[in-house]
């Protein structure tokens, strides 16, 4: 009797990880960016152009904060120690010598499309609900045809509960472009993948839009051919998606805030949008610099404790103070009147919110927790591209840094736990040492 080994399988190595695909990028870029939009707009001087009511509403501010060396070194020590924490927990999780990367055991098509279409029928029932219960309330078509569309997030009850399930389209669009592309599902699959991102974008927020952008990038990351040719054509679908997202969120927010920009003499979709990323980008810094000046300088001093400021960590889900968004503005005297700014921002950086509420004991626990967040973002990066898509969810808590912690969101939770349970069920497996026995010989 004659036993014949089966033919090798084609191996093919995971291109390394790109140079800016760290916590560290992720937490410093778009930081810079804030600060770099707060200079522009001081500046220019547009801010001494208009009365002070009219800039605050267009651009955010209309005083700039005050700005010293004290404060600017404490703002950068606090940010760079910060994306320091975050690089050390991912150069633990990338060195953990117990399951390094695979370069061959592909995970068979079968388990990927099950670990999708698990997560698509949740995101089904979870974006299904929520317009069940909007339209029992209040007409949809009708709060986006009057440009009201924030009155449907209103709608939703925000507790946790089967609502949380929207959330689950985040992951399932970029997995449906990507394993259509790979040929693993049919194009209706992916459609509809996507259509339920753009339905809970119109009904919640566009965070979900941005992050789902942020797991296909990871994916792309994982799955990237570093052939010339398929560089070329990366960069013209980057700059595709680019000028598509803005397109977008163009109409996302004129189908939510025309009323409020026709007020202030502006008509124009495309301008509204310039209008309001300018106030996104700035409000933070503006926040943020005052806040750092005035501890520096003993004007401002928020008492804490060890255990008072758990909450900087504790998932929103168990926290027993809700606050609905609608409510949720705040004010000068909200960071001790350190800096001016429209109330309707009320996420303006880690570092100033979280000081605002917790104090410095607050600031020690978020290092905690980004460290903690960099170790899962590098474990993720070492499972196979389906899973690791999730990777794209910490990204992107990285990259709200400068204006929002979202880590310990009941949603990012909800996530990262739908992912291991979708995983362990559909039989996805992780990756895990090539298997380095002989092949059996001919007898």
């Amino acid at each position: 009797m004659t036993g014949k080994s089966l033919p090798a399988q084609r191996r093919t190595r995971p291109a390394p990880n790109p140079w800016w695909f760290t916590p560290a990028v992720f937490i410093g870029a778009p930081v810079l960016l804030s600060i770099a939009g707060w200079t522009a707009i001081v500046g220019s001087g547009v801010l001494r152009r208009y009365p002070p009511v009219a800039t605050t509403s267009l651009l955010g501010f209309s005083t700039p904060a005050p700005v010293s060396l004290p404060g600017v070194v404490l703002l950068s020590t606090f940010y760079l120690f910060l994306g320091w924490v975050a690089m050390l927990g991912w150069a633990i999780g990338s060195a953990r010598a117990d399951a390094p990367p695979d370069p061959g055991l592909p995970t068979p098509a079968i388990s990927e499309r099950r670990y999708f279409l698990l997560i698509l029928a949740v995101a089904t029932l979870g974006v299904g609900y929520c317009y069940v219960t909007v339209a029992s309330r209040r007409s949809v078509i009708g709060a986006l045809s009057s440009q009201t569309g924030n009155q449907l997030y209103d709608s939703l009850p925000q507790n946790a509960g089967v609502q949380t399930l929207r959330y689950a389209c985040i992951l399932a669009a970029p997995l449906g472009v990507y394993l259509w592309r790979k040929g693993t599902i049919r194009p209706p699959l992916m459609v509809f993948a996507v259509s339920l991102l753009v339905l809970n974008a119109i009904l919640s927020s566009r965070l979900s839009l941005l992050m789902a952008a942020c797991v296909y990038l990871t994916i792309w990351v994982r799955t990237r051919d570093l052939s010339a040719g398929r560089r070329r054509r990366s960069a013209v679908a980057v700059l595709g998606t680019l000028v598509a997202g803005f397109l977008i969120l163009t109409a996302l927010n004129y189908t939510r805030n025309a009323n409020f920009y026709r007020e202030l003499g502006l008509s124009d979709p495309v301008t509204m949008n310039l209008a309001q990323s300018s106030q996104y980008v700035s409000v933070p810094a503006q926040v943020s610099l005052g806040v750092a000046d005035f501890v520096m300088t003993g004007k401002w001093h928020v008492p804490s404790s060890p255990m008072g400021s758990l909450n900087a960590i504790t998932p929103t889900f168990l926290q027993e103070r809700k606050v609905r968004k609608a409510d949720k503005k705040k004010y000068g005297a909200d960071y001790g009147h350190s800096s001016t700014f429209a109330p309707q921002y009320f996420t303006n950086s880690v570092f100033a919110d979280t000081y605002a509420e917790y104090g410095a004991w607050g600031w020690f626990y978020t290092f905690i927790i980004y460290g903690v967040a960099g170790y899962i973002f590098a474990r993720l990066m070492r499972a196979q591209p389906v899973v690791a898509a999730t990777g794209g969810v910490i990204a992107y808590c990285f990259a709200e840094v400068w204006r929002i912690q979202i880590l310990s969101y009941g949603f990012v939770i909800f996530l990262l736990l739908l992912t291991a349970a979708c995983a362990w069920i559909a039989r996805v497996r992780h990756n895990r040492p090539p298997d380095r026995r002989p092949a059996p010989l001919n007898r």
